[in-house]
């Protein structure tokens, strides 16, 4: 019996950064060994073609201009399982998918349109059924339990290992990141003693080399478990309220976390209310006074750590790749 067609849709690229791009190609990841993983992107680069060919059968690469929406619409045959995640997908587009007889997936993250799809995915924690706008048949899954992560941070780490990096930062690839990386800068040129170690994208990695100190490691187009390893070696962290802070979540990484743009607000509001990071707001408003504080008290602060840790358990069980193959088995036989 051949296996059902699952279809990806997502893009990922210098302007709005690679997290749609990553967590979709995780979900596949979770799905390959029960469904056939097909990845449509726009104009994929080498990294992104490797990435795709590791986890799926076959990628579908669309123009990067307004066209491929429609080339989109004419590969799909009717029978496919979709999964839309990014903005631009609107409820117009979910209806020209669903008019193709296909069963839709989208992957939210604000929240702000009303879904026709069959289920929405969002896994920030703490929203209500009643914050979105949906079908009577939409089923939601909601919540840290449904992470969208590759599999290197669902495996059994041992997180009391020996430390060898005190604070661990990452850096996105997206042009939209100033406010954040105005805060990691100033956080680099304190000089503190602190072991620092910057996860950066290859594209940003000139600007954080003008600012490397002795006691600063900088990495770039890491595999997951090489991040996933890294976090593991660190005492603690920083990252914005994306895939990144989930994945410190998965890997039990104490850390501190913001946001710098409106899609992160509500992943922030989840962990700061459910306790499992250190708030910092908007990154727009840090300064330099206020990061060194928090970075000192927090490095070496275990009790505040360990309550951390144990809200990362408490929330992210690292079983969502079961329950996900579950919603998607359910889909297919409907």
């Amino acid at each position: 019996m051949s296996k059902r067609k699952v279809i990806l849709r997502a893009d990922g690229n210098q302007k709005i950064g690679m997290g749609h791009f990553v967590r979709t190609l995780a979900l596949g990841e979770m799905l390959k060994n029960d469904f056939y993983c097909v990845y449509a992107t726009q104009k994929p680069t080498d990294y992104q073609k490797r990435e795709v060919n590791d986890v799926c059968k076959e990628i579908i690469e669309l123009p990067d201009n307004l066209s491929h929406f429609i080339q989109f619409l004419d590969y799909l045959e009717g029978n496919e399982i979709v999964v839309l995640d990014n903005y631009y997908f609107d409820t117009d587009y979910q209806q020209e998918i669903k008019n193709k007889g296909c069963k839709l997936v989208c992957i939210d993250d604000m929240h702000d349109k009303h879904y026709l799809a069959d289920v929405v995915i969002n896994h920030a924690e703490g929203l209500n059924e009643n914050d979105f706008s949906r079908e009577g048949y939409t089923k939601l899954f909601r919540g840290l339990n449904y992470a969208l992560l590759r599999s290197p941070f669902f495996e059994t780490r041992d997180h009391l290992q020996q430390k060898d990096i005190d604070l661990l930062i990452g850096i996105g690839g997206t042009d939209s990141m100033d406010d954040y990386k105005k805060v990691v800068f100033e956080i680099l040129e304190l000089k503190s003693r602190f072991r620092i170690g910057v996860i950066i994208a290859n594209s940003k990695r000139g600007e954080i080399n003008k600012r490397a100190t002795t006691n600063m490691q900088i990495f770039n187009d890491l595999t997951a478990s090489e991040i996933a390893d890294l976090m593991n070696r660190s005492s603690f962290g920083l990252f914005p309220s994306s895939t990144m802070a989930i994945e410190a979540i998965a890997t039990r990484l104490p850390f501190a976390t913001g946001y710098f743009i409106e899609n992160q607000k509500y992943i922030y509001d989840g962990i700061i209310k459910n306790e499992i990071g250190i708030p910092l707001d908007s990154f727009i408003n840090l300064n330099k006074k206020e990061i060194h504080s928090i970075m000192s008290q927090m490095i070496n602060n275990n009790d505040n750590k360990n309550e951390m840790i144990k809200n990362s358990i408490r929330f992210l069980d690292k079983n969502s790749p079961t329950r996900l193959k579950k919603v998607f088995k359910e889909l297919a036989s409907n």
